[in-house]
């Protein structure tokens, strides 16, 4: 390792909360959230019911555990959420059948009708919050959140 990446890049004595990379990532998550949210009234869903249906959709999650790591919320509210959209006709619990004990979570016809419109929603409010970026500077944000995410494994 090199020294220069021995150095740390943050300095206590010179910390500013508002130029903060956690903090400014924090906000440009509640932007596209809200941004996102503002799309979804017209569906009568939430981004988090949202999110779940897609994570669903696309075998990133089949349980309310797989759910809540994937969302990095805890089981109890991932518990409320499911139920809400159970209750919408959105998903619906059963059994595994390989494994009687886990229960998986499966997205309806209708949540299914739902999922199909998502991506056009949610690039709409992504286009309109990364206006002026170039796509090899999208690539390089990504790849960037990717080893902030990694750092924080293991």
């Amino acid at each position: 390792m090199s020294a220069a990446l021995d150095t740390p890049l943050f300095d206590p004595a010179d910390y500013r909360m508002c130029e903060s990379p956690g903090y400014l990532l924090i906000r440009a998550r509640a932007v596209l959230s809200n941004g996102l949210e503002q799309q979804l009234a017209g569906l009568d869903i939430t981004h988090a019911q949202a999110s779940c249906l897609l994570m669903l959709a696309q075998n990133r999650a089949r349980t309310v555990t797989d759910v809540g790591r994937e969302m990095n919320i805890d089981i109890g509210s991932v518990t409320r959420l499911i139920s809400r959209m159970e209750k919408r006709g959105l998903v619906r619990r059963q059994r595994s059948e390989a494994d009687r004990r886990i229960v998986e979570l499966v997205i309806t016809d209708q949540g299914h009708a739902l999922v199909a419109q998502l991506p056009a929603m949610i690039c709409r409010v992504l286009n309109r919050h990364f206006a002026g970026f170039s796509p090899e500077e999208v690539d390089q944000f990504k790849d960037m959140l990717l080893r902030i995410i990694g750092n924080n494994s293991g």
